[in-house]
């Protein structure tokens, strides 16, 4: 019985404990809004094949990120033009997603989004060059976090003084959940 109770207390404790105060959110829907806003990403180049240089054009739309448990995947439609013709591919990349306590900055990123340029010829595709959407897309999303909660609270006491209570942040938490990102923070209140 006694290792019941004590296993109840634990576990009552525990689930209080981890509990947080102040929780900001980031929506996956707010992050590609603002894939939106920025719109279509245009690049072009040029190849060699054999003794022929030739150009070519890309256009990166509808990106996207999509959040999962503990990852998020980016998304995009890669249009290529060659002089042999277009083609359009669907190109999946990887999103780092972080926290900075220091900077108090939720910071989204893609990191890895390869694609290729490449025509058909004589019904076998050639591959002409490899790009990396990561490169172009060097700007990370950043979102500010917990840590701008700072407070200072006064109550009149009965004998006329003011006492001062100082609330502060402490103790951050990321968490990557489906269709979110949460940091999460627990609050100190201690007299001034």
């Amino acid at each position: 019985m006694k290792k019941i109770v004590f296993l109840f207390f634990f576990l009552l404790h525990s689930s209080l404990w981890s509990q947080q105060d102040i929780v900001i959110t980031v929506h996956e829907t707010t992050i590609n809004n603002l894939f939106k806003a920025v719109g279509n990403i245009t690049g072009h180049g040029e190849y060699k094949t054999g003794l022929i240089n030739n150009k070519y054009s890309w256009t990166l739309e509808n990106l996207r990120i999509e959040i999962l448990k503990d990852s998020a995947q980016f998304f995009t439609d890669a249009s290529v033009k060659t002089w042999l013709g277009n083609y359009k591919d669907e190109v999946v990349g990887k999103v780092a997603i972080s926290y900075n306590e220091k900077n108090n900055l939720i910071t989204i990123r893609v990191v890895d989004a390869p694609f290729e340029i490449g025509i058909t010829l004589f019904g076998k595709r050639v591959i002409l060059k490899k790009l990396q959407i990561a490169d172009y897309l060097t700007t990370p999303f950043e979102f500010e976090g917990p840590l701008t909660f700072k407070n200072e609270l006064e109550f009149s006491m009965p004998d006329g003084s003011i006492r001062k209570i100082e609330a502060k942040p402490s103790r951050c938490k990321i968490e990557i959940i489906p269709d979110k990102i949460q940091v999460s923070t627990k609050i100190q209140y201690s007299q001034k």
